[in-house]
């Protein structure tokens, strides 16, 4: 019995001793920053902080869009008599695009012009009349009576006259609709109504659609964070637009084609989707060439901007961290410290820097994952 009790009690103290040894032999994870510098000096490069001018490039996915879209609609009724366009061509501002049946309106204008003729000879009469019975009143030949029924004849065979006149102008107008020209130049689609139908002026009267596309709008979004950086960037006088307003547009379509165009930012939305977090550009380019259509989908580039006096800093020295971006600065006494930036604008390999730097800084650009806070550096001779 004693010896099942001193052997039980000597494995415990065993399992006691091993899990102790355990214990002391497991170091405490450190957090990320607070690592013990390695040990020895490590060997970088540097770069310095500078100041500079760059252009600003802005760069979206955009669409084209015509410049306007005029739907085309019968405005008087009749039978569609021809189509002069061939469908899905350009079109000149102008030109004739369908002819309707314009017997009926024409035989309208007519029986307007004979309903004008008879309201002009009453109107001549009254006039005539009048004019003949106001010296005889005035003589005392003929009574006032007289002369009142003459000017109220003569009243009512000028508002028939006017009348008339308004019905005549209004012949000729429906007549000249019978005629359909395009109000703008651009390509035309296909017709919604075949020739020999007969079409109704108004909704039912739908003919075809005119996309006016010189010049051609580019809508295009910046996301929010975009859109407050630019508006802070212009504030400071960092971001420096074009004087006159017209920028330089690059569009790269679908299969890999650069067109260059000159262009003004014509309208900005004045809120944000709340499904995209973007908010929607738009630029009114020229094209003349008729090279883009509406439609198209574009990787689109703003230039003729300029970023004047911003620190920049290459890429390959900005780090990435649970906390942002941060960047080791050499001190003076050979060891480095850790800085936060905010780079704003990525340009090619440099990239600018919002804050968290000064002209002048001396940045570590290499052997940047064996540094840590206060380690001791060696720089390499260049």
């Amino acid at each position: 019995m004693n010896n099942y009790f001193f052997s039980k009690s000597k494995i415990n103290l065993v399992l006691l001793l091993g899990l102790s040894l355990n214990f002391i032999g497991c170091e405490r994870p450190k957090m990320q920053g607070m690592e013990k510098p390695p040990e020895g000096n490590v060997s970088i490069s540097t770069t310095i902080v500078k100041e500079g001018n760059f252009s600003a490039i802005f760069e979206a996915t955009g669409q084209t869009q015509a410049f306007s879209t005029v739907q085309v609609y019968a405005r008087v009724s009749g039978y569609l008599q021809k189509r002069f366009y061939s469908e899905g061509s350009y079109i000149k501002e102008g030109q004739v695009l369908f002819t309707i049946d314009p017997t009926d309106l024409q035989n309208a204008l007519e029986n307007a012009q004979a309903s004008y003729e008879v309201a002009n000879a009453n109107f001549l009469n009254a006039q005539t009349t009048y004019n003949r019975i106001k010296p005889l009143v005035e003589a005392n030949a003929a009574s006032n009576q007289d002369l009142d029924n003459a000017m109220a004849q003569l009243r009512v065979t000028t508002a028939s006259l006017k009348g008339a006149k308004s019905t005549v102008n209004q012949a000729k107008v429906n007549l000249s609709y019978t005629t359909i020209k395009a109000q703008v130049g651009g390509f035309v689609d296909k017709s919604r109504i075949d020739v020999g139908t007969f079409v109704t002026a108004g909704q039912n009267g739908f003919l075809t659609t005119i996309y006016q596309s010189d010049p051609i709008y580019v809508t295009f979004s910046l996301n929010e964070n975009q859109r407050l950086a630019q508006e802070k960037a212009i504030k400071s006088g960092k971001l420096i637009l074009p004087k006159n307003g017209v920028y330089d547009i690059e569009l790269v379509l679908g299969d890999g084609t650069t067109i260059n165009r000159k262009g003004k930012i014509d309208f900005i939305s004045p809120f944000v989707d709340s499904s995209t977090g973007n908010i929607t550009y738009r630029a009114v380019i020229e094209n003349d060439d008729h090279v883009l259509l509406p439609g198209q989908f574009v990787r689109v580039k703003i230039k003729g901007m300029t970023w004047q006096n911003v620190l920049y800093l290459p890429q390959k020295a900005i780090l990435t961290s649970d906390r942002g971006k941060f960047i080791f600065i050499v001190d003076n006494n050979q060891t480095v410290r850790i800085a936060p930036v905010f780079p704003t604008v990525w340009l090619g390999d440099n990239v600018i820097i919002e804050n968290g730097l000064k002209n002048g800084d001396l940045v570590a650009i290499d052997n940047l994952v064996k540094l840590r806070p206060n380690s001791q550096i060696i720089l390499k001779a260049k």
